[in-house]
């Protein structure tokens, strides 16, 4: 099945015609607002730990303290977001959600130069980002759908998706730069001026969204609502096994994430930015996948190139333990993570694009926030699984073990037949 012939299915009426996303004004708006926030976020991203290392002489414990509330929030709201974007318009949340952000971290640099800044005050400023990122994710996703053509998504994911690996690479880079500049504090009022622009696009944007309306036209407790996202979620067999798999990849995946940097320092002799180089190069094959994914999808199909893309991603992850400690090894790791990189990109792309075009437009942001929940919740216990893996066999068997759990996982994803003829 093509990928045309599935986006047919979501049956909503496109704002445009579908002459390419670049002839589209009011997608470039939002592209270039979100590229611009973006890298703005990986700016803040560095600069909070470094803020907490340099001015406040941080340790270990409060560094992990920061991390937490950097991620807590998507356990603790993502349902509750999904929810509101079912209920209410979504761009103006995605407006509000931008200049929230923008206004909170301004709070960084203010009581630094006040005097006033502290950990718990840094961890403050994570949570509450973190809730305004957690809505925004959210609303994001239920959006574009009503901005561009149904056979359109791939693209415009595709593009979305290319300016988030952009901001991977480029971002921690001209963090550093800034930080190293202009201090760590004042570099995070670089990520305020990237949110309002943001919101500045956003307002720019003149293709109307209409209300959500309930079928029934009755609204439902919270509970009932959010407990409707999940039935849709788990009830439809499709849904369930790409949410699944996904949850699945991103436990292994996290195990790699603890890993690999001990791996790489202490077994390969790689130092900081030897490693730093090679994990870079990851985002570079994800831009590759998120230009690939549309050719890729009008030629395989939705279903099929989502499948290729976790094969590729999982099967790259067996070339990290088989990198020896000189000669090719840096090739061989660089190779690892631009597989992995390009396949995740194009799997995320289709992935997503499915749940757009087969979700109905009332239950897409519960739909959404239930897949980023469930698939985000099992990350922590990945964190856990690496560190006992590590100790128990070592570092480079360690990730043998989850290389191979990875890729047995994508063949059994490889042979489900839901996956593939979706």
């Amino acid at each position: 099945m093509s990928s045309s012939e599935l986006l047919d299915r979501a049956g909503r009426q496109a704002p445009e015609p579908p002459r390419g996303l670049w002839h589209h004004r009011d997608f470039r708006r939002l592209w270039a607002g979100q590229t611009v926030s973006l890298l703005g976020s990986r700016v803040t991203e560095l600069a909070l730990p470094v803020t907490a290392i340099v001015l406040l002489d941080a340790g270990p414990a409060q560094l992990g303290l920061l991390n937490s509330a950097q991620y807590l929030p998507v356990l603790c709201v993502t349902l509750f977001a999904g929810v509101l974007a079912d209920r209410v318009r979504r761009r103006p949340l995605l407006i509000a959600a931008n200049l929230g952000r923008a206004s909170i971290l301004t709070a960084v640099p203010l009581l630094a130069w006040l005097g006033g800044l502290g950990v718990w005050a840094l961890c403050a400023v994570a949570f509450a980002t973190g809730v305004l990122t957690a809505l925004f994710d959210v609303a994001y996703q239920a959006y574009v759908p009503s901005l561009v053509a149904k056979e359109q998504l791939v693209e415009g994911n595709s593009k979305l998706q290319a300016s988030r690996s952009v901001a991977e690479t480029a971002g921690q880079g001209l963090g550093g730069t800034l930080i190293q500049v202009l201090t760590a504090p004042v570099a995070i009022l670089v990520d305020c001026l990237g949110y309002l622009f943001g919101a500045v696009m956003l307002l720019r944007i003149r293709t109307p969204e209409t209300r959500p309306v309930r079928p029934d036209g009755a609204r439902a407790s919270v509970r009932k609502e959010i407990a409707a996202g999940l039935r849709m979620t788990l009830h439809s067999r499709l849904l369930r096994v790409i949410m699944l798999h996904a949850s699945l990849y991103n436990l292994l995946w996290d195990v790699v994430l603890v890993v690999f940097p001990l791996y790489g320092i202490r077994e390969l002799h790689l130092g900081p930015a030897g490693l730093g180089v090679i994990i870079a190069v990851g985002s570079l094959g994800a831009f590759g996948g998120a230009l690939s994914a549309g050719r890729l999808g009008a030629r395989l199909g939705v279903g099929r190139t989502m499948v290729l893309g976790m094969v590729v991603a999982s099967a790259s992850t067996l070339l990290l333990p088989l990198a020896p400690a000189s000669g090719g090894g840096h090739l061989l790791l660089g190779a690892g993570y631009v597989l992995n990189g390009f396949g995740i990109a194009v799997f995320n792309i289709h992935s997503i694009t499915l749940r757009q075009a087969t979700v109905p437009a009332e239950l897409i942001g519960r739909v959404s926030a239930t897949f980023r929940f469930l698939t985000w919740a099992v990350i922590p216990l990945g964190g856990l699984l690496g560190g006992l893996l590590a100790s128990a066999v070592g570092p480079r068997a360690a990730l043998a073990v989850t290389a191979g759990g990875l890729t047995a996982a994508a063949l059994v994803f490889l042979c489900s037949r839901t996956a593939v003829r979706s």
